[in-house]
């Protein structure tokens, strides 16, 4: 049988080389599948830039990604692993940039720090963007509460229970 739904859409914020950008849409529809109901009319709707922008070069592609998609989303799940990210003409990171639009438009931003170990190559390769990475972490744990995960596993249990609470938050 049909129902009413409110419908969040959530940006998925994160660097090049983080890996669980398709986890997180998998995560979103399992829980639409498993709890979104009648007495939880809630859909997550997950958007991305690789899902929801097409080329354009009329204008610059963070423009596209800021107008399309973080202005009209309601929450943001932002990953990070070893790299801040590419940087925009301003020097900030494109997800730095995301994250902070959100937060000046007063929308939750749910920040996780993947804990899993780096090769020294990596380490190596990357030293400046852990370092740059390492000082935006800290820079939010003086803002607000960010989590970090090991493994696929406990970040899907971390961001389940994540949303019921903003379904909860949500409901009458």
């Amino acid at each position: 049988m049909t129902y009413k739904a409110d419908v969040f859409r959530v940006f998925i914020a994160s660097p090049s080389d983080v890996r669980e950008r398709d986890l997180i849409r998998e995560i979103l529809a399992e829980w639409n599948a498993n709890k979104a109901s009648e007495k939880r009319p809630l859909i997550f709707q997950p958007v991305g830039w690789e899902t929801h922008t097409f080329p354009d070069l009329r204008f610059p592609g963070q423009y596209q990604i800021d107008q399309k998609l973080v202005d009209k989303s309601d929450l943001c799940i932002a990953l990070f692993w070893m790299k801040i990210g590419g940087s925009l003409h301003g020097g900030t990171s494109g997800t730095v940039h995301e994250i902070e639009r959100f937060r000046s438009a007063g929308k939750r931003v749910m920040t996780y720090f993947c804990k899993r170990r780096m090769s020294q190559t990596d380490v190596r390769a990357y030293r400046d963007d852990i370092e740059s990475l390492d000082e935006f972490r800290r820079a939010l744990e003086g803002i607000g509460r960010i989590d970090g995960y090991d493994t696929r596993g406990e970040l899907k249990n971390k961001l389940l229970s994540t949303l019921d609470d903003v379904a909860d938050e949500h409901l009458p």
